[in-house]
């Protein structure tokens, strides 16, 4: 996952939250997780469902200070968010004999509440695996009930990366980058950001968006595509489009890197439609999975401080377990001197805490995984990989994505969201 989630990480323990580590252990226990495909089937089939969104009341109106939380809703849906259901306890008994689906944005919030309603006696209780994150991430194809459910009060439209293909492919749409030049370019100071970019895309940097919105009048009828590594940055560049009367806008659900990580490092899809990638290879969740049970050779660093590696941080939500048969190697001279004897095509795969760019932050790990993966290929390292969204995407991914619930099985010492 990116830096921003961890504001949802770190979400207050107070209340109806206290003591919520470890949410999974509760799943299909004291209430029932499913995956969008089976709320589909359940939505349909069950007309006295009660749908609960937990989520703060900004984020279901599409209208939260946080931009990259405005992210739709599910039609029928009822709003009382997780600070307020204790609250509203009694509105919610009321409803005690009819089944329940609770929602959030990314499921901590939901399974929270579901634990909560079931401890309450509640007896038919489902919670959405990946909230509202995975529904944008649900390409419109695959899940046709998507479009009678999903909702929004947004000017804009939210498409995943499955159904950015086509949109990149067709030459008479309009990508925009809004990245710095820099970023675009491949020449950021920070390796992290230089991850690649598609090959048709302008470059109009959200700081110049403003001066150059008038040259771009003529496409106001046009299909047009927002690009950055942030959601929320997208989101910017997106209303000024639609405020400046631009009619068909869209944004790349969760940014450039999503993209990238969708699909597999060799893929057909990277190669047509990508440029700029490093020298080492963004892998995601699936491919990280993928290469450890194919190559059983692979050198597995973890970069991370020594307490969260041994799940001894103070921090408890840091304490997420570990890869299996990984190495604590912390500095480029550790993981250099590990390799010492060992052939340069031998898998390397480097992951730190969350998304490659968190490093500073505290609890984090010192060094920059992109940079010690760059520093390896330039070593002539040919087989790099670098888990972009860190340990925590494995984690979430095993809990949340269907199809990647054999995440699980590359993990040890790791029980529980947290």
């Amino acid at each position: 996952m990116k830096p921003r989630y961890l504001a949802l990480l770190l979400f207050s323990l107070a209340g109806l939250t206290a003591g919520a580590q470890q949410l999974q252990l509760y799943d299909n226990t004291n209430y029932k997780a499913i995956y969008f495909k089976q709320a589909c089937d359940l939505i349909s089939k069950t007309p006295n469902l009660v749908l609960l969104d937990v989520r703060s009341p900004g984020e279901y109106a599409d209208t939260s200070q946080y931009v990259g939380s405005r992210i739709g809703r599910l039609k029928g849906s009822v709003n009382i968010s997780i600070d307020s259901v204790e609250k509203h306890f009694n509105d919610l008994k009321a409803l005690k004999g009819r089944p329940f689906l609770v929602y959030c944005s990314h499921s901590q919030r939901s399974r929270r509440v579901s634990k909560f309603l079931a401890d309450s006696g509640f007896t038919n209780i489902y919670s959405l695996n990946g909230g509202m994150t995975e529904v944008n991430r649900t390409p419109d194809a695959a899940f046709p009930c998507k479009s009678s459910l999903y909702t929004s009060n947004l000017p804009y439209k939210l498409i995943p990366p499955d159904d950015a293909v086509a949109f990149v492919k067709d030459k008479t749409n309009l990508v925009i980058d809004v990245r710095p030049a820099a970023q675009f370019n491949g020449t950021d100071s920070a390796e992290f950001n230089n991850i690649g970019r598609f090959k048709n895309a302008t470059n109009i940097p959200h700081d110049q968006l403003d001066q150059q919105i008038g040259k771009l009048a003529k496409y106001k009828e046009r299909p047009i595509l927002v690009v950055d590594l942030s959601l929320t940055a997208e989101v910017n560049a997106a209303e000024k489009l639609t405020k400046a009367g631009f009619k068909n806008v869209s944004v790349l659900y969760d940014g450039i890197d999503a993209f990238i990580l969708r699909f597999p490092s060799a893929s057909r899809e990277r190669k047509e439609l990508l440029t700029g990638e490093p020298g080492y290879k963004l892998v995601g969740v699936k491919e990280t999975v993928d290469l450890l049970n194919n190559s059983p050779n692979t050198v597995v660093a973890d970069i991370r401080p020594k307490d969260q590696f041994e799940n001894k941080a103070e921090q408890k939500f840091l304490n997420l377990g570990r890869i299996k048969n990984a190495v604590n190697l912390v500095s480029q001279e550790q993981l250099e001197g590990y390799l010492a004897n060992k052939a340069k095509t031998t898998p390397v795969l480097i992951y730190g805490s969350f998304s490659a760019g968190t490093r500073g932050m505290k609890g984090m790990p010192v060094a920059s995984p992109s940079e010690l993966a760059k520093k390896l290929a330039a070593e002539g390292y040919t087989h790099v990989y670098l888990l972009y969204n860190g340990i925590y995407d494995v984690v979430w991914s095993a809990a949340n994505v269907d199809g990647l619930q054999s995440a699980k099985g590359i993990l040890t010492d790791h029980e529980g969201l947290y």
